[in-house]
């Protein structure tokens, strides 16, 4: 019997020490903390104004201009999200499987990565075409209605022929 009583008070000398240090023992500690780094927030959508949601999205730093310093996906409402780790001009391209593609170029200023009131520059792009491109493409579009038009005429007027 004192080998067993003996057994047992060892056994539970260990399960109690492994209890009390099992905390200490995890082999990777996790964590996180608000950052105090200002990121760039850009929304992209279509010319329809259509959100481009899911898309995959990929920034370019100005220290490397082919190896994407991060990538991931656009939001639900079509935002996509980074921080800078150095001023300069940085890039957003951002891809549909269709072949669309909006690519962003930001300016990002030292005061923005001080935090100063005066941020990354963003150059704006809207989707629909304004001022001349905007007459260009409605002439355009204007003259292919005539071609058609003519071509049609055309074509009856041989057939009466």
């Amino acid at each position: 019997m004192p080998g067993r009583l003996r057994m047992a008070m060892l056994g539970l000398a260990v399960a109690v020490g492994l209890g009390l240090f099992s905390g200490m023992a995890s082999a990777h500690g996790v964590g996180y903390q608000e950052s105090d780094l200002r990121p760039v927030a850009l929304d992209f959508f279509y010319s329809t104004g259509e959100l481009m949601s899911y898309l995959k999205a990929e920034v370019f730093s100005p220290s490397d201009e082919k190896i994407a310093y991060q990538s991931g996906r656009t939001d639900a409402g079509g935002r996509f999200a980074f921080v800078p780790d150095k001023p300069g001009k940085w890039r957003v391209v951002v891809n549909d499987d269709d072949g669309h593609r909006a690519e962003a170029e930001i300016d990002v200023t030292q005061e923005f990565m001080s935090g100063g009131a005066a941020g990354g520059i963003v150059q704006e792009k809207k989707a629909a075409p304004e001022g001349l491109d905007l007459y260009l493409r409605a002439g355009l579009g204007v003259s292919l209605l005539f071609n058609i038009a003519a071509f049609v005429l055309l074509f009856r007027r041989k057939r009466m022929v």
